[in-house]
C-alpha cells in the first residue's frame, strides 16, 4: 500500500501538480512519520510522507526547467523567515563537520518538509474558493479519522496502527500508543503518536469554526456541533494534556477576538454543553480539570516522561548548558536527538519543547527564524483579512500552536500546521471576480438590444453639441 500511495502521488505530480498539492493535507492524516517506505539499516529512513514531498519537489523542478527557470511571482509572505531558517540550517551544518554524516540528510529534509508544501500552496492555490473546498475536504476526512480513532480506542483494536508498526522493522521510528504506560492505552487513530493525533484534531476543530458561517439553519448547526463533538471526544481519548491545552487556549483566543454575534453563539453552545455534562455527572468535569491541571503538578505520576513543568525546568537547564557552548549557530542539527539517545542526562528524557530543541540544534539564528515566522503569520492575518471571524480563527490556531510546541515539541505537526495556515490565508482573501480553475464557468452574454439605438448627436469643432430639433 505504501508504494501505491507514492506511485499515485507521482502520477498526480507529473500530470497535475496542483491537484497533489491540494490533496496533501488529506494525505497527511494517513501518512505519519511512522509509515515507512524504505527502512533498511544501510540507508536513511524514508517515510511515505517524505517520499511525497520529494515527488512534489522533483515535479516542481521539472516544471521550472521546462519554463527556463522563469517562475511567476507568487504572494508568498514567509520568504524572509524561511530564508533566515535556511541560513541557520546551512551555518549549523557547515560549522559542525564532525556531524556531517548524520546532519546532511536530516537537515535538508527537515527544512524541505516544512517549507515546500507551504510554499506550493501559495504557488498553486490562488483561488479562495479552491482553498475553502480543500479545507472542507480536510475537515470531513479528519472527522471520519477521529471517529475511527475513538472506536478503535474503545474496541482496543486498531488495524491501521498495527500496520504502521510493521513498516519500520529497524525500530528507528516507532509507532507508540503507550499501552504499557502509567496512563494506559491512548488513541492514535491513523497516526503514529497520540500527541500528534490530538494536534491534528485540534487543527480540524479550528478549521470547522473557520468554515461554519451558516447559523440560521438548525439542521446545519446541529450537524456542525455533532462533528465538532466527534473531534472533541477524539482529542480527549488521546489521554494527552497538551492537545487539550492547545484546544482550550485556541477557543479562549477565538472568543476574545470574535464578533459579539460569534461570542453569543459559542456562549449558548457552552451553556448547553455544561448543562449536559452536569446532568451526566460532575465527577467527569472534576477528572478533566485534574487531568489538565496535572501539567503544573509536582506529582511523580504527572511528571512521568517529562510531562510536567518541574521536569521541563530540568530540561531547560540541560538545554541552556549546551546553548551557551554555541549560542549563535547551535551544536548540530541532530544534537538534541543524540543527547536523548545517550541517556547521560536523565532530566532530558526527551526534547519536550521546541524551544529546547532549537536552542541546542540551531542556536539563536534558528530560534530567531521561527519567532519571525510566527510573527509573519500574525502580520499576514492582520493585513490581509477583513473578516473578523476568520481573523479570530487564524489567530486562535497560531496562538494555541505556539503554546503546544513550547510545551511538547514539534513532533510532526509543523508541516501540516503551515499548510493549513496557508490555505486559511488564501481562503480569507476577498473574491475579485476570478474564475476558479477547478470549475468550468461560462460567462453569460448580455442580451442583444432590440431596435436601433439613437446615435449621439454630432459635435461642432468647438466642442458644443448640436441638438436636433
Amino acid at each position: 500500500m505504501n508504494f501505491l500511495i507514492v506511485l499515485y502521488g507521482g502520477w498526480l505530480a507529473l500530470s497535475r501538480l496542483r491537484r497533489l498539492v491540494l490533496l496533501f493535507p488529506v494525505l497527511c492524516l494517513f501518512t505519519p512519520k511512522g509509515l515507512g517506505l524504505i527502512d533498511v539499516p544501510a540507508l536513511p529512513y524514508l517515510s511515505v510522507n517524505r517520499a511525497l514531498v520529494l515527488v512534489m519537489l522533483g515535479a516542481y523542478a521539472l516544471q521550472a526547467m521546462a519554463n527556463g527557470w522563469r517562475l511567476k511571482r507568487s504572494a508568498f509572505p514567509f520568504s524572509g523567515p524561511f530564508g533566515l531558517m535556511a541560513v541557520g540550517y546551512l551555518c549549523t551544518w557547515a560549522l559542525n563537520p564532525a556531524r556531517w554524516s548524520s546532519d546532511t540528510v536530516t537537515g535538508a529534509m527537515e527544512f524541505i518538509e516544512v517549507f515546500l508544501p507551504c510554499y506550493l500552496v501559495f504557488r498553486f492555490c490562488d483561488s479562495p474558493a479552491a482553498a475553502r473546498r480543500t479545507l472542507r475536504y480536510f475537515y470531513l476526512v479528519a472527522v471520519a479519522v477521529s471517529l475511527y480513532g475513538t472506536l478503535a480506542y474503545f474496541a482496543h483494536a486498531n488495524p491501521y496502527f498495527d500496520y504502521l508498526q510493521h513498516t519500520t522493522p529497524t525500530g528507528r521510528v516507532l509507532a507508540k500508543d503507550y499501552s504499557d504506560s502509567v496512563r494506559g492505552m491512548r488513541a492514535v487513530g491513523t497516526l503514529s503518536h497520540p500527541i500528534t493525533y490530538g494536534a491534528f484534531q485540534v487543527y480540524a476543530f479550528i478549521v470547522g469554526i473557520f468554515l461554519h458561517r451558516d447559523r440560521r439553519h438548525a439542521g446545519r448547526v446541529a450537524l456542525f456541533l455533532a462533528m465538532q463533538l466527534v473531534l472533541f471526544v477524539g482529542i480527549v481519548v488521546t489521554n494527552s494534556r497538551t492537545p487539550l491545552i492547545f484546544l482550550l487556549l485556541s477557543i479562549c483566543v477565538f472568543v476574545i477576538l470574535a464578533s459579539s454575534k460569534d461570542r453569543l453563539f459559542f456562549a449558548q453552545v457552552g451553556a448547553v454543553a455544561l448543562a449536559v455534562v452536569c446532568l451526566a455527572g460532575l465527577e467527569y468535569v472534576e477528572r478533566f480539570a485534574d487531568f489538565v491541571a496535572s501539567t503544573f503538578s509536582n506529582d511523580a505520576a504527572a511528571s512521568r516522561n517529562g510531562s510536567s513543568l518541574v521536569m521541563r525546568l530540568g530540561q531547560m537547564a540541560v538545554a541552556w548548558s549546551f546553548f551557551v557552548q554555541s549560542p549563535l549557530f547551535g551544536n548540530g542539527i541532530t544534537m538534541s536527538r543524540d543527547i536523548v539517545a545517550s541517556g547521560k542526562y536523565p532530566d532530558f528524557y526527551n526534547a519536550e519543547s521546541a524551544l529546547f530543541q532549537w536552542m541546542i540544534d540551531l542556536g539563536l539564528i534558528g530560534l530567531t527564524s521561527f519567532v519571525w515566522l510566527f510573527g509573519r503569520i500574525y502580520a499576514s492575518a492582520r493585513q490581509r483579512i477583513g473578516d473578523r471571524t476568520r481573523y479570530a480563527a487564524i489567530n486562535a490556531m497560531v496562538t494555541g500552536y505556539i503554546l503546544f510546541v513550547l510545551a511538547t515539541g514539534v513532533l510532526e505537526t509543523m508541516q501540516l500546521f503551515l499548510v493549513l495556515i496557508a490555505l486559511l490565508l488564501v481562503a480569507s482573501r476577498p473574491e475579485v471576480g476570478r474564475i476558479d480553475p477547478d470549475r468550468t464557468q461560462t460567462r453569460q452574454r448580455a442580451p442583444a438590444r432590440t431596435g436601433c439605438a439613437a446615435s449621439p448627436a454630432p459635435r461642432r469643432p468647438g466642442g458644443v453639441r448640436r441638438d436636433k430639433p
